[in-house]
């Protein structure tokens, strides 16, 4: 259990198991609006209190025969394991008909079920020996095995690249800074604005700064402050 008392299971699952009476569920699209924002734990607790967000006891297992993940919840850590366990019966008894949907690296889906694992080959090849392979991939899309992993290509004059002056374009950087100012003028902030990369997009004016992480607070930056 996350905390409290042990909590002896109803079944015997043969496998690490975890669980907890008051796990917290963030509605969709919380991790960006956290991690992405300049004070993460206000966004947090703005999450948390979501009329989205829910409070439920939960129950997660980790079988090996067949690997994989499983989770279950309820009212109860009683209510979760059931849950959990019929899942896991389900996928045990399941005669799996596995489909790519659209990745390719080889890690498949079940039709009829919840589980997933690696069940095909790559349908990417290695650029040196043609070998099927999603070990590993240059930053220009090349494929390699793990044999061949030493020949991937190297990024020249990296820091230029992770510099986003060095790969926006003139027309958007404006645009972006344009936006920024009028966001710090609405707060009472006036002045120089200036502009940084580094993970995200960050801008400062005196002494203030706010960073743009995801494409999405990008659009809501412009629609916002971008008359």
């Amino acid at each position: 259990m996350s905390f409290g008392k042990d909590y002896d299971s109803k079944y015997d699952w043969d496998c690490f198991c975890q669980g907890g009476t008051s796990g917290i569920v963030l509605p969709k699209g919380n991790f960006e609006k956290v991690f992405g924002s300049d004070e993460p734990l206000k966004e947090l607790a703005d999450g948390i209190a979501d009329k989205e967000s829910y409070t439920t006891a939960f129950f997660e297992a980790f079988p090996n025969k067949p690997k994989c993940f499983l989770r279950g919840e309820g009212k109860t850590i009683e209510e979760a394991e059931e849950q959990c366990w019929e899942k896991y019966q389900k996928i045990s008894n399941c005669d799996h008909e596995m489909e790519r949907r659209d990745r390719t690296d080889g890690y498949a889906y079940c039709k009829h079920c919840s589980y997933s694992s690696m069940a095909f080959e790559p349908l990417t090849k290695c650029c040196k020996c043609g070998e099927p392979t999603a070990y590993t991939k240059d930053h220009k899309g090349n494929y390699y095995c793990e044999k061949h992993k030493r020949f991937k290509a190297k990024i020249k004059n990296a820091k230029l690249f992770l510099r986003d002056d060095f790969r926006l374009p003139r027309k958007r950087k404006k645009l972006l800074k344009k936006c920024a100012k009028n966001r710090f003028n609405s707060d009472g902030i006036y002045g120089k604005v200036k502009y940084s990369y580094f993970h995200s997009k960050k801008f400062f004016c005196n002494g203030r700064q706010f960073s743009v992480l995801f494409n999405n607070q990008e659009k809501e930056l412009i629609k916002k402050y971008g008359k």
